[in-house]
């Protein structure tokens, strides 16, 4: 089960593993955005299969970033400042990156 809070600027994306193989399951993740600072194009990378990517603004906003082949964002029409990249895997595992938008 996944949930998504906003309040504010809190965002919290929690998530519960019922079964016993997902909680023993221990594959190491390796999860990479970059550039980092940057000024148009985000790319993300990783280990593990994506099932999805949420972009939110510091007001706790889902932005709705063209997505490009290979889980590339496209920036550009987006303001300065912070975002938070969310990424959930096939397998449920969801991690944050903090990236700037110059």
């Amino acid at each position: 089960m996944k949930t998504l809070i906003l309040a504010g600027f809190i965002t919290c994306i929690s998530t519960h593993a019922f079964s016993q193989e997902a909680v023993q399951d221990s594959t190491p993740w390796v999860l990479n955005c970059y550039p980092n600072p940057t000024s148009d194009l985000l790319i993300v990378t990783s280990s593990l299969e994506i099932k999805d990517i949420t972009l939110i603004d510091i007001n706790g906003q889902v932005i709705k970033a063209p997505k490009m082949p290979n889980w590339s964002f496209s920036l550009h029409d987006l303001p300065q400042g912070w975002l938070f990249v969310y990424v959930e895997t096939m397998d449920g595992r969801i991690e944050k990156r903090n990236v700037y938008k110059n």
